[in-house]
């Protein structure tokens, strides 16, 4: 029975186009039948045959399974450009910051490190989020939010939104894990290209078409190190994996997959590819630690909300009636405010109870703890003179005697 009502369904969807309604009435039939005849027989299912309600043999499942082809592949080229853009945005914010001259290399990495953490992330865990949005829970499809993003379906961490948008995301971060290894040896391809080029193809590194000495060198040097694309890398994994972990654990998985390449690689390249790095002083591991700090800050209002989804945690869904329907989730702020009481907690409750905790904690930390930063006077100075050149001619004559 359910073959016979899978094919009226191919039919109805596939060769009559709903009966010409856009709006067409949702059936799960063909959807999780093909579901079960894959589980069954794998790809060959696309290829058997079922009759319908008037008798003809229909190949029911071929199209529903290249549509879900076609959706795979459309969410990989997603993480893939959002990966590529976030490399193109890590190189115009360097050559940006690197234009502004500023007077130490550790402010330029500083202003570099964070500028690019704050567009990789909003470019990945932000604006994909937002692309997908629905806003009409909270003002009924008539207020700003919808106004601006008008193009979204979902209202809420739903089912559906962990299997396109939660997918798109675990895969974007994966990309971004495994994006060392790529860019290494994309570059080392380019470099090793552009060497043998110079020498005509041939093996003697003596032989050479460089005009200077300096180009010489600056090809067989080397690409410089950017050490405030690692923090940044660093950041972004940490701040994603904690904003969305508590739903999607394995994001944490995917973090620490990012820090043992991030960490073999660098160990290795520092020493066999990149050139001597200069030296910089701890200010900018402190600001990476520092800021590291405010992670849970995020993160807690983002697991509350997460963990209230009412269609996951309390089976309410609300019922739609046409394929084009908004599906709202009844998860509003209203609602979501009765789970804070402390005398009678449920399942969300204790993030934001710790989100609370945690702020009281800091404001009484900054109002009566003492500050334990160490005098700018005992700090290095980057930007000076050799020693002998700045000091004063008074000390230069002592110094010579």
């Amino acid at each position: 029975m359910i073959e016979q009502l899978a094919a009226d369904e191919w039919v109805s969807y596939y060769r009559n186009g709903g009966d010409d309604d856009d709006d067409r009435l949702i059936s799960s039939t063909l959807s999780c039948f093909c579901t079960s005849e894959y589980l069954k027989h794998g790809n060959d299912a696309a290829e058997f045959k079922y009759q319908n309600s008037k008798g003809e043999d229909i190949q029911t499942c071929s199209e529903i399974f290249s549509d879900r082809a076609t959706v795979g592949l459309i969410a990989m080229a997603v993480s893939t450009l959002i990966v590529l853009v976030n490399f193109i945005l890590k190189t115009m914010l360097v050559d940006m910051i690197r234009s502004l001259r500023l007077k130490t290399v550790t402010a330029e990495t500083n202003y570099t490190m964070i500028s690019i953490f704050i567009g990789q992330f909003v470019n990945t865990a932000i604006l994909l989020v937002l692309n997908n949005a629905n806003f009409k829970d909270f003002d009924d499809g008539k207020g700003p939010l919808s106004a601006v993003f008008f193009v979204g379906t979902e209202t809420d961490f739903s089912v559906k939104w962990y299997k396109t948008v939660g997918t798109t995301l675990m895969r974007t971060m994966f990309s971004q894990a495994i994006w060392p290894l790529i860019e290494f040896v994309m570059f080392y391809s380019i470099l090793n290209f552009s060497r043998l080029l110079d020498r005509n193809f041939t093996s003697d590194t003596f032989t050479s078409s460089m005009p200077s000495v300096q180009a010489y060198i600056d090809l067989y040097a080397g690409p410089q190190y950017l050490i405030h694309y690692r923090y940044a890398m660093i950041l972004l994994q940490i701040c994603v994996a904690f904003m969305y972990g508590t739903s999607m654990p394995y994001l944490y998985f995917i973090a620490c997959f990012a820090f043992l390449i991030l960490y073999i690689n660098e160990r290795l390249l520092v020493c066999y590819y990149y050139r001597e790095p200069p030296a910089f002083d701890e200010k900018m591991t402190t600001l990476t630690l520092d800021l590291t700090t405010y992670i849970p800050y995020i993160m807690m209002p983002f697991a509350f909300w997460a963990l209230g989804n009412r269609q996951i945690f309390e089976t309410v869904a609300d019922e739609i009636t046409f394929k084009g329907d908004i599906r709202l989730s009844e998860h509003t702020i209203s609602t979501a405010v009765t789970h804070l009481n402390p005398l009678h907690m449920t399942y969300n409750s204790p993030p934001m109870i710790l989100l609370v905790i945690l702020l009281i904690y800091s404001i009484l930390a900054k109002c009566f703890c003492a500050s334990s930063d160490e005098d700018e006077d005992d700090q290095l100075v980057e930007g000076l003179d050799d020693y002998y050149e700045a000091l004063k001619a008074n000390d230069k004559e002592q110094a010579l005697g």
